[in-house]
């Protein structure tokens, strides 16, 4: 690449902001332009509820747009006069709201950066040309780039009803991620989740927050629950980290999951809790996943990802204690059951639900259904632009479901092989790193990739005058 190159990075949750700030902090390009189809960049999926109940489930001091200063968040949350300690669970609207302020700072930081945010536009095609690629926008207008990074974030969930629900069934509500829907649920209405993950503990906190004291049942295939974070934080003893590192090194899932079972167990007797064993394994999932022959990565997406899903990524302890709260008092059910199928009645749904371990349906009726059965790429089809790109072979799909085909920076191998020029940032990338959704995860990923762009760069020789975001 040379000075004068251009990167266009579609998407500005955080894997897209982590992405710019990096960029603009380096002088890896010349020009970067963030195209956000929302009105705010830093927000996304996760970080765009206004729920004083969501908050982050990951530590503060862990929470920071950089690796190389990991004081950075909470320096930001202590200038804005919040006591905030390394330990702290923040509301994710907050966290949103550091992100954009942090990139206005980097760009104010680096006067000769070139930084445009193209706010409420929405890209609808990516096209090789000649000189690089041509990135169409939903109002008409083409931007041309040297370089194209995807962090389009999280997909829709899939439906469970395989679309046997019109879309007139108003009272089916299948992204629970546009917020103002579940304003529509009265009080009193009678609530099926289907799903039991985070994304579920967010609508029952979000319908608890505005009032709602009806019955909400919550129901998936095993019927688990995210876990609880210590209320303190532990780190696991020294030989019991020798031991994990030496027994998840034998070859296979079998002796892997071996591994962390006996460490847990072991971490349970030192008073730590089997958290810091988790916790542990982080760092070397990577690892782990690459050296994985494709039988064992299929078996335990199949098998054992849902218990590994609950057990990693856990509830803060006051959003545990309010669940454990609801479900003591009979207001919230957690079962374990299949829905296999749904009748639309106008002012209800009727849900044929499977419980596990029976062969038998059994016909319930609620006020409203929402799916929280999590993003999914089971079905790439969902995003117009990863379908378009998908049909000319610029992305490849990983048949697991879990994103796209990348190399190990986030470059894209197309169906001919790599694109050059063409990447994948954020949670598309799981395919290639397994534990790849969390903000540790992420900006080590941003940052590898800023760092690749600009060992392709000369720096520019001209400076340039900072766009403002429009």
């Amino acid at each position: 690449m040379h000075h004068s190159e251009r990167v266009i990075i579609i998407g500005g949750g955080f894997s897209g902001v982590a992405l710019a700030a990096e960029l603009v902090r380096r002088g890896a390009a010349s020009s970067i332009t963030l195209v956000e189809s929302g009105d705010r960049v830093g927000r996304g999926l996760a970080y765009g509820t206004a729920s004083a109940s969501h908050l982050l489930n990951t530590r503060a001091d862990q929470m920071s747009l950089y690796g190389d200063d990991p004081e950075h968040f909470l320096r930001w949350r202590r200038r804005g006069g919040h006591a905030t300690h390394g330990a702290e669970f923040v509301r994710r609207s907050d966290y949103g709201e550091y992100l954009e302020r942090a990139l206005i700072a980097a760009c104010t930081e680096a006067p000769h950066a070139r930084l445009t945010v193209e706010m409420g536009a929405r890209a609808t095609d990516v096209e090789r040309t000649a000189g690089g690629f041509a990135v169409s926008l939903a109002d008409g207008r083409e931007l041309r780039g040297d370089a194209v990074v995807l962090a389009t974030g999280h997909p829709a969930p899939a439906d469970p009803f395989g679309g046997a629900l019109p879309a007139s069934a108003t009272r089916y509500l299948r992204e629970p991620s546009r917020h103002e829907d579940l304003a529509k649920i009265a009080p009193g209405a009678a609530v099926l989740l289907i799903g039991t993950g985070l994304t579920a503990v967010d609508v029952v906190l979000a319908l608890e927050e505005r009032g709602h004291r009806g019955p909400v049942h919550a129901v998936s295939r095993r019927g688990l629950l995210p876990r609880a974070h210590r209320a303190r934080r532990e780190t696991l003893p020294t030989d019991l980290h020798r031991a994990l590192a030496a027994g998840v090194a034998v070859n296979g899932l079998r002796g892997i999951v071996a591994a962390l079972r006996s460490v847990a167990a072991a971490a349970d007797e030192h008073g730590v809790g089997w958290q810091a064993a988790f916790d542990a394994l982080r760092p070397l999932a990577p690892r782990i996943w690459a050296e994985l022959c494709a039988a064992d990565r299929r078996r335990f997406v199949r098998l054992l990802r849902p218990f590994w899903d609950v057990h990693r990524h856990r509830l803060p302890p006051a959003q545990a204690g309010r669940i454990a709260a609801l479900r003591a008092r009979g207001r919230v059910v957690i079962r374990a059951g299949r829905v296999r199928g749904g009748v639309d009645r106008g002012d209800s749904i009727v849900v044929d639900v499977q419980p596990r371990g029976s062969t038998e349906t059994v016909a319930e009726r609620y006020d409203w259904v929402v799916n929280c059965t999590g993003a999914s790429f089971a079905k790439s089809s969902s995003r117009p632009l990863e379908r378009r790109l998908l049909e000319q072979g610029l992305l490849l799909a990983d048949p697991l479901g879990l994103g796209y085909v990348t190399d190990d920076v986030g470059g894209v191998l197309g169906a001919s092989g790599p694109v050059r020029g063409l990447y994948v940032l954020g949670p598309a990338c799981r395919a290639a790193f397994w534990e790849h959704t969390a903000v540790p995860e992420l900006r080590a990923q941003a940052a590898k990739l800023a760092a690749d762009l600009a060992g392709r760069c000369a720096t520019a020789e001209v400076p340039v005058r900072l766009v403002a975001a429009r």
